[in-house]
């Protein structure tokens, strides 16, 4: 398929209302963040089984007048009174998954409002009132939302449970009052009304009423940060991305060792070549999970992580002929939506925001309609772990927006959802964009692998392979290296959903959407 292009702007997401959404925020001379913020808002009611108002978000902004890369981390604290004693006490020897405990200050709204207040345009009520909208009137379902809903619901709290347990069928028409409500409540009153105001206090109270220990003060005294994105140099071109506590310094990692090898890589979805790609994400992982933690405790410095001398030093763990395995601390996991915008000034956004495991903890918000996330299943109980829990603190997280620079400019806003595959599914783009001159839309539909942990807490081993384009002789050469090697159907959603928006020399814009959801990418 070849790539959507457009003149003046574009929009890519997981789903065609949310592209509509943020077009239409262009159309009406919004920038990118405007879109961006709209495109998102949507998701929250449309693809609520992986984002919404409960959740994080992180973006990076090319802002062309400055000419600078902006980077906001929106992720969420733990509550105060969250102590690993006071989880043990509640009869739990590792951090739940699901419940009140896991639950850490939902930062999404927040970091729209910030977005918007900074690079914006037109207002949150602008932002919101479509999704709002939405909600109220309802949507149909898709396959990936009707699937979804019904593999969380035995996980879901009464209150959630009775939202969702009509939902229905794809196609189905589908409503959410309440969240509807609570869209609006935050268009009119900003931030008060969730941080500290009439939102916050029912999703406090929820909590509370589940046997968390969240208060109102928590919410109210959250506040995203602007950061300085991280780097690293891919051929002529540079990777950026969110520093930590963002994992997205785990694919910077494995690039820069994958340019340090001299090994022969061979053509795309070759044996050799994949099994570079597979190895080097696997020893840049075991870093991740090494070090990276709240940046307060200081345990990672991205500058050493990505020194040559530190990409030297994986690339001799590596052998070109075996498989090996490199040891990791973290729990899997996953849920999560990823979108990009752009816009005719030559502002590029790439946003990803989640509620973690698909509808988070299962604990709905009360009568706010909002699914509150689970981010705080990574922690540890361990308080030795570089994850473990502590009052006021943020843990690893998955959520990694991209963007490549050319000659320090934005040429190149990417990347995908997928948990734990979002740096190996950044690797395949960077290096099919970069290594093998794809346009945005072939890049995507290109087949995947994923490596995935043998269990909780256990090294990336099983390697997963989309079966089109990976040849019987490829698979046996890569079991004979070492490699558990399975193969699933093309275009699986276990791949993640990638979306990509490339700026072309003369200022008009290609773009490419992942069949393995919903996506479309639209500009004007």
């Amino acid at each position: 398929m070849p790539p959507i292009t457009a003149p003046h702007g574009m929009v890519a997401t997981p789903h065609p209302l949310a592209t509509a959404a943020g077009v239409e925020a262009l159309r009406a001379g919004g920038t990118a963040v405007d879109a961006a913020v709209a495109a998102n808002a949507m998701l929250a009611v449309v693809y609520c089984n992986a984002c919404g108002l409960g959740g994080d978000a992180f973006a990076l902004v090319w802002d062309p007048a400055e000419r600078h890369l902006h980077g906001f981390n929106g992720s969420g604290r733990s509550p105060a009174g969250l102590t690993i004693s006071a989880v043990r006490a509640a009869g739990h020897e590792e951090m739940p998954a699901k419940g009140a405990w896991p639950i850490t200050v939902p930062g999404a709204v927040d970091a729209w409002i910030q977005l918007l207040d900074r690079f914006g345009r037109r207002s949150l009520a602008d932002a919101l009132t479509p999704a709002a909208n939405t909600a109220e009137d309802g949507y149909a379902l898709t396959a990936i939302n009707a699937r979804a809903i019904a593999a969380s619901l035995p996980a879901f709290d009464d209150t959630a449970r009775a939202v969702f347990e009509h939902a229905g069928a794809a196609g189905d028409m589908f409503r959410q009052p309440l969240l509807a409500a609570s869209l609006r409540t935050t268009a009119e009153g900003g931030r008060d009304a969730y941080y500290g105001g009439p939102i916050g206090d029912e999703i406090a109270r929820a909590i509370q009423a589940a046997g968390g220990v969240m208060t109102a003060d928590d919410i109210g005294e959250h506040r995203g940060d602007w950061v300085a994105p991280i780097s690293t140099p891919y051929r002529e071109l540079e990777v950026a991305t969110m520093p930590p506590n963002s994992q997205g310094i785990t694919a910077l990692m494995a690039l820069n060792v994958l340019s340090t090898l001299d090994w022969p890589m061979g053509a795309p979805l070759s044996a050799d070549r994949l099994h570079a790609q597979i190895e080097a994400v696997k020893v840049a992982w075991s870093e991740r999970d090494r070090c990276i933690a709240d940046p307060e405790r200081g345990l990672a410095d991205p500058s050493v992580l990505l020194s040559s001398a530190h990409a030297e030093w994986m690339a001799s763990r590596l052998s070109p002929d075996r498989s090996h395995r490199y040891e990791s601390t973290n729990p899997p996991g996953g849920g999560t939506v990823y979108l990009c915008a752009a816009d005719a000034d030559g502002m590029m956004v790439s946003l990803i925001e989640s509620n973690y495991m698909g509808f988070g903890s299962g604990v709905m918000g009360g009568s706010t309609g909002i699914m509150l996330q689970n981010r705080g299943a990574y922690f540890s109980l361990d308080a030795a772990h570089p994850n473990a829990l502590a009052p006021r603190s943020r843990t690893l997280h998955t959520l990694m927006p991209g963007m490549l620079m050319r000659d320090g400019v934005a040429e190149v806003a990417f990347g995908a959802m997928g948990g734990d595959g979002q740096p190996q599914t950044m690797v395949q783009l960077v290096t099919g964009v970069v290594d093998d001159g794809l346009d945005p839309q072939a890049v995507i539909d290109r087949p995947r692998f994923v490596v995935e942990t043998e269990a909780a807490g256990e090294p990336l081993s099983p390697v997963t392979i989309e079966s089109d384009g990976v040849e019987t002789a490829t698979v046996k050469e890569l079991r004979a290296r070492g490699h558990e090697v399975s193969l699933v159907e093309p275009k699986t959603p276990v791949m993640g959903w990638a979306q990509m928006i490339r700026r072309r020399s003369d200022g008009s814009y290609e773009g490419g959407a992942d069949p393995r959801a919903d996506s479309v990418a639209e500009g004007l």
